[in-house]
This record gives C-alpha cells, structure tokens and sequence, in this order.
C-alpha cells in the first residue's frame, strides 16, 4: 500500500506546560495522516519510549509511526524509519525492518534519483527542504518548487514536501507534485494544533483535488 503522506508531522518542540503526546493526538483528530518521531538530543531507548506513548494514540487511527534516524528503536517498537544522507542507508534499513516496513529517504536533489538501491528501498521520498527553515538548519540549499516538480518527474514513489511549510504555501507544494507536505512547528507550535492540522489538511486535499488526485 501506498503510505499516505497529505499531512506529515515531524515532532518537535511543543509549547511550555503541554505534553508532547497529547499534541500528537490533537493533530491525529485534525487529520495528521503519518508521524515521524523525531528527537535527535534523545537516547535510543528515550526514543523507544516515547514511540510507544506515541503509538497509544496513533495504533487505534490507524496512523503510521516512523522514526527519524533510529533503525534500532524502529525495529524494537515495530514502527518504520526515515533516513537522511547522512544516516543510515535506507537499504540498510529495509534490510533490517522487513518488506512490510514504512521507509522514508530524504533526497535533496534529483541526481540522487540514480541510486537504484536507495531508491528501491523507500517507501517513499521527502523533498528536502523545499525552503529553509529554523527548524533544521544543517540542510542543502532549498529546492524550491521547480525542485520538488523534478522529482516528481523522476520517480514513482510517493513524495512529501518538507522545509518551511506552512499553511500558507502548503498548497504551492502539492500543486508542485508532492503528495503531501510534513510540517513541524505548523502543528507542534500552534496553539490549537488540532484546528491546525484540519486546515493544512483541506489546503492539501484542495490542490490534490486540482491536480485530479483522490484518495
């Protein structure tokens, strides 16, 4: 099965006195449709633990958990994994999770497209980033939108669009090619995170609706 990736939310800091958790589960009742768990100051097992809080609330919606980085904590607590370049291979990771696994490769310029064994991997790629962003400073230059519509041309796989996205120009980025857009701070930050994710969710499905795509 395609993974579906309208509404992809990468963790991250949550407001003071609000729990990581209970944001997660506001964002999975406005939509949120896949989350990746990532913490990269946390241990493997802080992350195990807290995939398994995650995957209380996620495993009854039927919402697929991936961990950023960790192929260990993912193969302990059952979830997928994404992978950047400069972590561990996603063939190393499909190796270690399984056919069934969800795994996610970010790719950073269509040049990459040309690793069979990366590409035959994944579940699905993540065009990164779109824009810059404070949320992830150590990134290659932005793709923009002429960046995210080459990958699209040049594979099958499922993309998501991630980097400085927001409800603002989610829309842009799904009109662009990608079949959905990961934000952080867009929902983790919000003050009303499940009202956030409902309205990025409609900006999604809108432009998926104006390129003829239904789910």
């Amino acid at each position: 099965m395609r993974p579906d990736l309208r509404l992809y939310l990468v963790t991250g800091p949550v407001p003071e006195g609000r729990d990581l958790v209970e944001v997660v589960a506001a964002a999975v009742a406005g939509g949120v449709t896949t989350v990746q768990l990532r913490d990269k100051t946390a241990t493997t097992d802080e992350r195990v633990a807290t995939a398994r809080a995650l995957l209380e609330v996620l495993d009854p919606a039927g919402v697929p958990l991936v961990v950023n980085d960790d192929v260990e904590a993912a193969a302990i607590v059952g979830a997928g994994v994404h992978v950047g370049t400069s972590d561990a291979a996603a063939a190393h990771a499909r190796d270690r999770l399984g056919s069934g696994a969800l795994v996610g490769w970010s790719v950073e310029h269509a040049g990459q497209l040309d690793d069979a064994a990366e590409v035959d991997s994944a579940s699905y790629l993540a065009a990164s980033p779109v824009w810059s962003t404070p949320s992830k400073t150590d990134t290659a230059p932005p793709l923009g939108l002429d960046g995210v519509a080459a990958l699209r041309s040049g594979t099958t796989l499922p993309v998501v669009g991630i980097g400085g996205i927001d409800a603002s120009n989610a829309a842009a980025v799904v009109r662009a090619g990608a079949d959905g857009v990961a934000v952080i701070s867009a929902i983790c930050a919000a003050d009303d995170p499940e009202r956030a994710a409902r309205g990025l969710l409609a900006a999604v499905d809108e432009a998926l609706a104006g390129r003829g795509v239904l789910r």
